[in-house]
């Protein structure tokens, strides 16, 4: 018993004093990796490891069950049933009798309404209060949603269809919180006597940079079907002591594991490490702001474009997933991951009309075999717009001489510094330096958030099955638009003159000359307003060429989430697009 003590001791030491107390009776601990969350308010986080936390103590009108096959399936949660118009603009839905908060006061539709005005509000400027942009508005702005508290009904309509709507309903942004507890800054959600929702559990406590804690919520409209006691998120971005927790038996599941450790863990544990096929693109990301001309010559914005585009092409990414990632992931060839659809085709990456980037990422060039068709491309662009150079591609020893140094953050979640690594080797071959920083997540996040960031590593992961998913990212008013296309400069200071209305100027599109709202938003609410599968397609395509010509946005990989979950914990819901939850989950 000492010894188990003391192995808890030091490995809360390294955790930063993590402790490992669990609620009683039948509960699962697990990391997800990503430390504390920047939000766990459900209208303002927009990360995976957050949403993940969120949806233990939250739900939303639509959710997710387990079919006889075990895959998941969405169904009616909070609503008892739904009804959609013939014309597809009204949706109908009738609440749970009997629906209650989890402190047991009832809960209303006006309650669900004003918590989805909340979510919409420019006050609360939520990175997703774009998605409520699918609901019409009444005259005096307000979502038109038309309730009745008495008969349960929650009334919404559109202004033309919307073929994922349900999936919105099913998506974190639009779970319902009581908003007489909310405040805009989400200090509320940190509280347990505040952090109020309809899901399946309630939280009990929360410590920054160390756990979240969960019991059972008796006043979940399914309780009965409920079968664990609590649950424990563990919050750390140290991937060896969230392997060790694991292999102590301390917890039960972990995500964010390192690659170097696949083939021993798969000999050790057989069957217990998983490479889950996600819906998801990992990408390097550019702030438009940054000026990338030499010293020598000033490159107008559209030739820092092609730059940008190099620098990301100069990547090998047939090595990347080989080599450093190793977990079953596909090489990028676009923004839009495999599988993902498009009212039209199942799959975009693979459809007509869609083009492809990186053809020739693991292709040995005619002109010098020892790099690839991709690289000898990117070096000839570079050479092109007049970046001063030693060598020659032909000898393997060219060497850019004043390519100005790019300041790159990462957090170390999974395999990110493993990745950032071979990206730096790369570019420090052709004699492109960069300044590399570590992040916490969260610091990482706010930091992009105000601009302040020249490059970074990012990953997106669908929150619905639709392109419109992957191309909201980057309209002008998207919170989560870290290039800055369409945004202001924000805090960033090291631009030049010509880079400092880099984001809002008449830069972009097919000849260089619109503004991003004219390039890119107009054609994204074209996607979202087209009611003709083969129009939508054509359109869709469109948005990934601008978004690609624009050179901020660099995808490496398509995503794998690599797991392990111990054998005795059975029925968890996971999403394609990376989201685990535990509501129905079991434990022998």
């Amino acid at each position: 018993m000492k010894k188990i003590l003391a192995l808890v001791l030091v490995l809360a030491m390294a955790m930063g004093l993590c402790s490992f107390a669990q609620a009683e009776g039948k509960t699962i601990s697990l990391f997800l990796g990503g430390g504390t969350p920047l939000s766990m308010d459900p209208a303002l986080n927009s990360a995976s490891a957050g949403s993940n936390i969120i949806r233990s103590a939250f739900a939303g009108l639509m959710g997710y069950q387990l079919d006889e096959n075990g895959n998941p399936v969405m169904k009616p949660e909070l609503a008892e049933s739904v009804e959609l118009s013939s014309d597809g603009l009204t949706y109908s839905f009738i609440l749970r009798e009997g629906l209650k908060w989890s402190d047991g006061t009832d809960a209303t539709a006006s309650q669900i309404k004003a918590s989805w005005e909340r979510a919409a509000s420019a006050e609360l400027g939520a990175d997703y209060g774009f998605l409520y942009d699918v609901i019409s508005r009444k005259d005096d702005g307000s979502l038109d949603i038309d309730v009745d508290d008495a008969a349960r009904t929650f009334v919404v309509h559109l202004p033309q269809p919307c073929s994922y709507f349900l999936d919105l309903c099913a998506f974190v942004p639009f779970y319902p919180v009581r908003t007489d507890l909310a405040d805009n800054e989400g200090i509320w959600a940190t509280k347990p006597e505040t952090f109020i929702g309809l899901g399946a559990f309630i939280m009990t406590e929360y410590s920054v940079d160390d756990k979240i804690t969960f019991v059972k919520n008796p006043y979940y409209w399914n309780a009965e079907n409920v079968k664990l006691d609590g649950l424990t998120f563990y919050l750390s971005e140290d991937n060896t002591a969230i392997l060790t927790a694991y292999e102590n038996n301390t917890v039960d599941y972990i995500q964010s594991i390192s690659s170097s450790e696949y083939e021993r863990l798969n000999a050790t544990y057989p069957g217990e490490l998983e490479f889950y096929p996600t819906q998801g693109t990992w990408y390097i990301l550019f702030n438009v702001h940054k000026d990338l001309s030499p010293a020598a010559k000033q490159l107008t914005v559209q030739e820092q474009s092609k730059a940008r585009f190099a620098l990301g092409q100069l990547i090998n990414r047939y090595e990347v997933v080989t080599y450093v990632t190793k977990g079953g992931e596909a090489p990028a060839t676009g923004f839009y991951p495999i599988g993902l659809a498009d009212g039209l085709n199942t799959d975009v990456r693979s459809a007509e009309g869609y083009n492809t980037w990186y053809t020739g990422t693991n292709t040995p060039s005619d002109v010098n075999p020892d790099l690839t068709v991709d690289q000898v491309e990117a070096l000839k662009t570079l050479i092109d717009l007049g970046y001063p150079c030693t060598g020659s591609i032909e000898g393997g020893d060219l060497v850019f001489t004043d390519f100005p140094s790019i300041e790159f953050a990462f957090n170390n979640s999974g395999n990110n510094a493993a990745i950032i690594q071979y990206v730096q080797e790369t570019w420090n071959q052709f004699g492109i330096q960069g300044v590399v920083n570590q992040e916490a997540w969260a610091t990482l996040q706010s930091k992009l958030k105000a601009g302040d960031a020249e490059a970074a590593r990012m990953g997106w992961v669908s929150d619905f099955n639709d392109v419109v998913n992957f191309l909201e990212i980057f309209i002008s008013a998207s919170g989560n638009n870290y290039p800055r296309l369409g945004r202001s400069i924000g805090d960033y200071t090291r631009n030049s003159e010509v880079t400092k209305d880099a984001g809002i100027g008449a830069y972009w599109g097919p000849t260089g000359d619109k503004t991003w709202a004219e390039a890119y938003d107009a054609v994204v609410d074209a996607v979202k307003a087209a009611t003709d599968p083969a129009e939508r397609s054509k359109l869709a395509a469109e948005a990934e060429n601008i978004l690609m010509a624009t050179g901020g946005v660099n995808p490496i990989y398509f995503y794998t989430t690599p797991q392990m979950m111990k054998p005795t914990v059975h029925n968890v819901i996971r999403l394609a697009g990376g989201d685990v939850i535990w509501t129905y989950a079991d434990k022998d």
